[in-house]
């Protein structure tokens, strides 16, 4: 099973054509050239096509970006997303502040959120867990979710309370701190949690410095998450874009102590507007019970 979006899911987002470690987007209305390293094909616009490009970010040797704007961009950059804003913003590392391949979780979570409040009969208590600028916290939020977004960096936290004012999202709370201290934490205080989403990074610290490695640290991370999560109608999203971990991996590793009645898994990617190629973006499994 693969989740892929379609060039109809956002009027606001197009890929237009990718390869030779570049994509060419479509990004609220300014089109963009950013470095994409899956794209090991070659490139099928005109170069005319890509010299429309009026921003392009391209790698330095320290791993960072740095754009050129042949014309400035807007000073504000928002995604319309479901009666939602998303704020936007272009980062010295490439990013826009979404990650358009999570269209279809955020999708799946908004099902996953909207069926269990009807089940449990009041607002789902849920995490997102290294949630970045807080897109999935507040889609969550809208579907009737009481959501705790947890990320090491305050930057990103503040960028999220932005998008969640303009789209007039409260019942999030917004929390500066190593996830997995999240994780400790709340289970010494007896924190009861219905579902969770994670999308823990290839390496990274928390907000006191903590190591992370996600081969060394997944297995253990998810035994913290899956303490605070129910043994029934609860749900689990986990995704990774760490280089050489398969789909099946993390199945298993999901899977580990046996809690979850269905499991799924496969890969994420966006699929081109103009042609049916999809660029991989990711994998992920996902459980419920």
């Amino acid at each position: 099973m693969n989740l892929a979006t379609v060039p109809a899911d956002l009027a606001s987002y197009r890929l237009l054509d990718s390869g030779e470690g570049m994509k060419l987007e479509e990004i609220a209305g300014v089109r963009v050239q950013r470095p994409s390293p899956q794209a090991i094909w070659k490139k099928r616009a005109s170069a005319d096509e890509w010299a429309k490009a009026t921003s392009v970010c391209a790698r330095t040797k320290d791993g960072g970006g740095q754009w050129q704007h042949h014309k400035p961009p807007p000073k504000e950059l928002w995604l319309p997303y479901d009666g939602m804003k998303f704020r936007l913003k272009l980062t010295t590392f490439g990013h826009c502040g979404v990650f358009f391949e999570q269209v279809p979780v955020w999708r799946w979570l908004d099902r996953e959120v909207r069926a269990l409040k009807e089940k449990l009969g009041r607002a789902p208590k849920v995490a997102n867990l290294f949630g970045y600028t807080g897109a999935a916290s507040l889609v969550m939020a809208n579907a009737g979710a009481e959501v705790w977004h947890v990320d090491g960096s305050k930057g990103v936290l503040d960028w999220a309370q932005e998008s969640a004012e303009a789209s007039k999202i409260t019942g999030v709370k917004w929390l500066h701190e190593d996830a997995q201290r999240f994780l400790i934490n709340g289970y010494n205080k007896g924190l009861k949690l219905d579902g969770m989403l994670a999308d823990p990074p290839s390496w990274g610290h928390g907000a006191k410095k903590e190591v992370w490695e996600f081969e060394k640290h997944i297995a253990g991370f998810l035994d913290k998450a899956q303490a605070v999560l129910p043994k029934k109608n609860g749900f689990f999203f986990l995704t990774s874009h760490t280089h050489g971990v398969q789909q099946e991996a993390l199945r298993n590793v999901l899977a580990q102590d046996g809690r979850w009645a269905t499991l799924g898994c496969g890969e994420l990617g966006v699929q081109h507007a103009l042609d049916p190629r999809v660029l991989p973006a990711g994998i992920y499994a996902h459980g419920a019970c």
